[in-house]
């Protein structure tokens, strides 16, 4: 888990993906043991990304049955759709 943190802090602050929304799909819900959303949060250190700017969402799913699967891309497209929104008031504002 910590090789995944360290992946998405590099991807995160990566120039180029300034404020991209950021979708974790917490696959394998079905299966026992399985993390919960809550503590994903915590070990991939999704709270201190928020400060940066992006916006994240950990939706549970299931590949296999498909279960959170579309949830968590209708979370994603929303997430997008506000961060348009948001840029295109910055831009706006700066004129």
């Amino acid at each position: 888990m910590e090789e995944a943190k360290m992946e998405l802090i590099r991807t995160v602050k990566a120039p180029e993906n300034s404020s991209v929304p950021i979708l974790v799909l917490a696959n394998k819900q079905d299966l026992p043991g399985a993390r919960e959303p809550r503590e994903l949060e915590k070990l991939l250190g999704l709270t201190e990304l928020g400060h940066g700017g992006h916006q994240w969402h950990v939706q549970p799913a299931c590949a296999i049955t498909g279960d959170g699967l579309h949830e968590g891309l209708e979370v994603l497209y929303e997430m997008i759709l506000k961060r348009r929104k948001l840029a295109k008031e910055r831009k706006k504002k700066c004129r």
